[in-house]
């Protein structure tokens, strides 16, 4: 895993969720923005 879960409200599984999407950095996450990755997510997880 990366350094994803010193960031505010993300957890193992939400790390592991943004893993699975492509983002493994903090740099990669800033990048993308939040709402992005919640789609991303949102696309292969519907339950999240």
């Amino acid at each position: 895993m990366s350094d994803l879960t010193k960031l505010p409200n993300i957890g193992k599984k939400l790390e592991a969720q943004l893993n699975q999407i492509g983002i493994t950095n903090k740099e990669e996450f800033a990048q993308i923005g939040s709402k992005e990755a919640w789609k991303r997510i949102k696309a292969f997880d519907p339950s999240a």
